[in-house]
């Protein structure tokens, strides 16, 4: 056996070779060089964690990240600060352009359009609303046709909107095609109210064009059930 090994299964761990089982941010290093990404939307950017991992990944293309709340906008300006490839715009996308509510929880993660459900109460404390703020929400399909994207541009599509990404998928149907490989947060477990499930999720991906390149565990129970995973898809198409 390996010395190293076994000093670490001594210790209680195990050593795992990354292409056997790769994390998220290793994988998503081999869909960007694979589909040859040069832009990433970062929808539901938050304080701009995603953003601030891919660029500790080696990724070096233009980001735009969207985040409508006030306070996280603030922080996710300061994360984006002297990166003239980090974009980011005070902004909610879904459906179709509105003037809508946003729920304000504890913890910024958890703000959501969508109400917190009796387990999501139980299961995070901190997702229960604390205030409303009123937010502006416009389509990824207007942003891109109103704004200096590329029409060659390679896109990554990054959805962690608490429950609303099928709502920026729909508002996106014109621009699928320049949609490359992305990535939605899915609710096994949901924690809002109407949150879609997440089979009827990917089979609306499927018909998008899309396929599953990887599922990463977000969150567990206490039994080790899954509760949100991290799905990365990628084009039916091979471009």
């Amino acid at each position: 056996m390996n010395p190293l090994r076994s000093v670490c299964q001594a210790l209680g761990y195990e050593l795992i070779k990354e292409r056997k089982s790769p994390s998220l941010r290793s994988h998503l290093r081999n869909v960007f060089d694979r589909y040859r990404i040069d832009v990433v939307l970062d929808v539901g950017a938050n304080l701009g964690q995603f953003g601030t991992m891919i660029r500790k990944a080696g990724y070096r293309g233009h980001i735009y990240s969207f985040e409508p709340v006030t306070a996280s906008f603030e922080r996710l300006s300061e994360a984006a600060q002297g990166d003239d490839r980090w974009h980011v715009f005070k902004l909610g996308l879904g459906d179709q352009p509105a003037r809508t509510v946003i729920n304000l929880s504890k913890s910024s993660d958890l703000n959501s359009l969508l109400a917190a459900n009796d387990y999501g109460r139980t299961r995070y404390p901190k997702i229960e609303a604390n205030e409303q703020e009123t937010i502006e929400i416009d389509t990824l399909d207007r942003f891109l046709a109103e704004h200096d994207v590329s029409g060659d541009a390679r896109i990554f599509l990054k959805m962690d909107t608490q429950g609303y990404d099928l709502k920026v998928f729909e508002g996106a149907r014109n621009s699928l095609g320049r949609v490359l490989a992305m990535l939605s947060e899915l609710s096994l477990i949901p924690i809002y109210e109407n949150a879609p499930h997440w089979l009827d999720a990917l089979a609306c991906y499927e018909r998008g064009g899309f396929r599953v390149s990887g599922l990463y565990p977000v969150s567990r129970n206490p039994d080790l059930t899954v509760i949100e995973v991290d799905c990365v898809l990628v084009s039916k198409g091979d471009r």
